[in-house]
């Protein structure tokens, strides 16, 4: 797996063995980083990292921090094996072990971004991170969102954002989350 943009581009990752990861699709993370605007300033969760190629092509493209949260060990030895080659400061770049709730209750600043992709057959995963994430309010005040999610399931945690775009590829939306 490559990084598709900024100064770490054509660098390839690192990726764990961890057979129920659904690495995020080129044409996707092209639609991600092409909405978003990631500049030096930003901070970034990635929750349910998996290969962590989402949190990477942040960095690469300048973010500030960049925190990997996932509850599989191989995925996030990967992730730090990642973080050292590509030679960032690993005090503003960290991968954390840990269940998403916890992490989510522990964090100690506000992200900018927030990439929430857990795993499908994990539907309640969805509305639990959205529902901690707003009544924690965790996500900084014009932060974003980027939901990952098959297009059947049903997520009821909605209501308290506003969806600022919902992109469809194949079986898959994207769709980007402000506070409401």
């Amino acid at each position: 797996m490559k990084i598709n943009f900024g100064i770490h581009k054509r660098k390839t990752l690192i990726i764990g063995d961890n057979k129920k990861m659904r690495p995020t699709q080129s044409m996707a993370k092209s639609i991600i980083f092409n909405v978003l605007e990631i500049d030096e300033n930003k901070s970034v969760l990635d929750l349910f990292s998996g290969t962590g190629a989402l949190g990477f092509e942040a960095a690469s493209l300048g973010a500030e921090k960049v925190y990997w949260i996932d509850n599989n060990l191989e995925t996030i030895m990967a992730i730090n094996e990642n973080i050292k080659r590509l030679k960032l400061d690993q005090n503003n770049f960290k991968a954390f072990k840990t269940d998403f709730r916890r992490a989510l209750k522990k964090i100690n600043f506000k992200p900018d971004i927030i990439f929430l992709d857990p795993p499908f057959i994990a539907t309640k995963y969805y509305d639990e991170a959205l529902k901690i994430i707003n009544d924690n309010n965790i996500l900084a005040d014009d932060g974003v969102i980027v939901l990952e999610k098959n297009n059947n399931l049903q997520i009821n945690e909605f209501k308290s954002y506003k969806i600022i775009l919902n992109k469809i590829m194949g079986n898959k939306n994207i769709i980007f989350l402000k506070r409401s």
